[in-house]
């Protein structure tokens, strides 16, 4: 038997995406060929048969791309910096660590206790992964992490995250990340206020998730978050379906919303610099 999921309404979310990469491994023309997701499901004991929908099916590509979009902005910043630490907030079960790792990058995993539990058991903590089980927003992660990044070049990213918090709670992270660590880099995906509704609707209560779990927060512009700390930099903000090379197995309507879902903003990636 695998590990039994006890986790509470919010981080249970983070098994969708897990799914929908063991999904794009199995297929011919894979986006991200991640090879490691799969031997992480077979350790879990969880029912991911509620996500096998044809709803579910049909958007199970979004996570695939969120996750190829990370990818390409991390490896694109360690070819800059290939010592740099890299922190991931709200890491889940990501393997972006093991997709992207270049041999020298120092990865830092934030992650509330319940999920970090989980997470180490079946993505044991390597000589240059830590997980540090801990809420984003008790700070006192940033002392723990300090030995670890000392003279490196630091970038912070965060997949599917933002969006579970109010907007002062972002406010007050993005904040506390500017003062201590100026210079740094931040990607992040952003969705916008159709999205949220949308997501909740359709996604969450669609699969049988409690109601609890919830979207909340969504961007316009990236330009807004000047209004919080008008030292920010944008290097970049772009719709998220805009860079994944298109697959040949794809159909003339899933091209077409995608298009689509570029054109309205639906979801961007957003690079800042403190």
């Amino acid at each position: 038997m695998g590990e039994k999921i006890k986790l509470g309404p919010v981080a249970e979310t983070l098994l969708i995406p897990l799914w929908a990469r063991a999904r794009d491994s199995e297929k011919k023309h894979s986006i991200l060929n991640d090879r490691y997701t799969g031997d992480i499901i077979s350790r879990i004991d969880y029912d991911f048969a509620r996500f096998e929908t044809g709803h579910m099916q049909n958007h199970q590509l979004a996570w695939t791309i969120r996750a190829y979009n990370f990818d390409l902005s991390v490896t694109r910043f360690l070819e800059k910096h290939p010592d740099a630490a890299v922190f991931n907030i709200g890491a889940g079960l990501g393997t972006t660590f093991q997709r992207v790792d270049n041999g020298l990058v120092a990865w830092i995993n934030i992650e509330l206790p319940d999920v970090a539990a989980l997470r180490k058991k079946v993505i044991p903590d390597s000589e240059r992964e830590t997980t540090i089980a801990r809420s984003v927003f008790d700070f006192s992660w940033m002392e723990e992490a300090d030995p670890k990044i000392e003279d490196r070049s630091l970038m912070f990213m965060a997949a599917g995250v933002f969006c579970y918090f109010e907007e002062e709670e972002v406010r007050l992270l993005l904040r506390r990340l500017s003062s201590r660590y100026p210079g740094a880099h931040l990607i992040f995906d952003a969705i916008s206020r159709f999205t949220v509704w949308w997501s909740n609707r359709a996604v969450l209560k669609g699969t049988g998730m409690d109601p609890s779990g919830i979207l909340k927060w969504h961007l316009k512009k990236a330009s807004q978050l000047k209004k919080w700390i008008d030292t920010i930099d944008i290097i970049e903000e772009y719709p998220m379906f805009s860079r994944v090379p298109f697959q040949k197995d794809w159909s003339k309507k899933l091209i077409r919303d995608i298009k689509i879902a570029g054109r309205l903003r639906l979801y961007d990636m957003v690079h800042i610099r403190f």
